[in-house]
C-alpha cells in the first residue's frame, strides 16, 4: 500500500483523543475501592485487553452492543461484572453498577494534551478530519463539549450506526460521508484490531497509537504520541 500523504485522516475516540480521569485504570481502581476491592493497574490493563479482544472478535462478525441505551446497559454491566471477578471480587452487582455509572458520566473524561494541539496542526495544513468510534451517542457531545467537534467533518459513531469496528461497514460508511478513496485515508487508534487491521481490511493506511508501549513488537506503523503524526505524513 502506498504511504503518501493521505487526503482525509480519521481518527478513533477513545484512548485516542479522549480519555478517562486521571486514566482507565486509575478510576476503575479508585471505584473498587470503595467496595473494598484493591487491584493492580497492570492486571486491571491487562485483563481489560484481553476481555476487549473478545468482545472485538464479536464485533467483526457483525455484534453490536453501543447502538441501543439498553443493550449498551446490559452490555457494560456484564463487562465490568465480568472484570471484576477475574480481579478477585466476590461482591453483589453494586461494584459493576457503579463501574458503569462512572464510566458513562461525562465530567471524567478529559481530551489528551496532543489532540487539540496535532488536530489543530492537521488541519492548518489542508487535511480534512474525520472520527469512526465505537461509542454510544453521547460521545457527540462529549466532544463538543471538549472543544474538539468542530475539527471533523464527519463523526461515525457506532451508537448511531448499524456497525462496530472492526467491521469493515463503518469504515466505508465514513469513506462514503466524505466521498474519500480508501487509498487516500488514514486511520489512527490505538487497538491492533479494531482500529489498524479494520481499516487496512478495507484499503486504508492505518497507524497504532500505542501510547502505553504495550505493543513494542508491533509490525505496522506505530506511534507513541499523536505529536508523531505530523512529521510521519510529511
Amino acid at each position: 500500500m502506498s504511504e503518501t500523504s493521505p487526503e482525509v485522516i480519521f481518527f478513533d475516540a477513545g484512548e485516542t483523543l479522549i480519555h478517562p480521569v486521571p486514566s482507565f485504570p486509575q478510576l476503575f481502581a479508585s471505584v473498587c475501592a470503595d467496595y473494598g476491592l484493591e487491584v493492580d493497574l497492570l492486571a486491571v490493563s491487562r485483563t481489560t485487553r484481553k476481555l476487549m479482544g473478545e468482545v472485538e472478535a464479536r464485533q467483526a462478525k457483525g455484534y453490536t452492543f453501543s447502538n441501543h441505551p439498553e443493550k449498551s446497559r446490559r452490555f457494560w454491566l456484564s463487562f465490568y461484572g465480568r472484570l471484576v471477578r477475574e480481579l478477585g471480587y466476590l461482591g453483589g452487582d453494586g461494584l459493576a453498577q457503579s463501574l458503569y455509572e462512572t464510566f458513562s458520566s461525562q465530567q471524567n473524561y478529559a481530551a489528551y494534551q496532543d489532540a487539540r494541539e496535532v488536530l489543530e496542526v492537521l488541519a492548518g495544513k489542508g487535511y480534512r478530519l474525520g472520527l469512526i468510534s465505537n461509542f454510544e451517542p453521547w460521545l457527540e457531545g462529549l466532544l463538543e463539549g471538549l472543544g474538539l467537534a468542530a475539527f471533523f467533518q464527519i463523526m461515525v459513531v457506532s451508537g448511531n450506526e448499524r456497525y462496530e469496528k472492526p467491521h469493515p461497514r463503518i469504515y466505508e460508511l465514513a469513506l462514503e460521508r466524505t466521498g474519500a478513496g480508501a487509498e487516500e485515508s488514514l486511520h489512527v487508534g490505538d487497538s491492533p484490531v479494531s482500529d489498524f487491521d479494520g481499516a487496512r481490511k478495507v484499503g486504508m493506511r492505518a497507524v497504532l497509537l500505542d501510547r502505553w508501549n504495550r505493543f513494542p513488537d508491533f509490525e505496522g506503523e506505530r506511534i507513541e504520541s499523536l505529536r508523531e503524526l505530523p512529521p510521519l505524513l510529511s
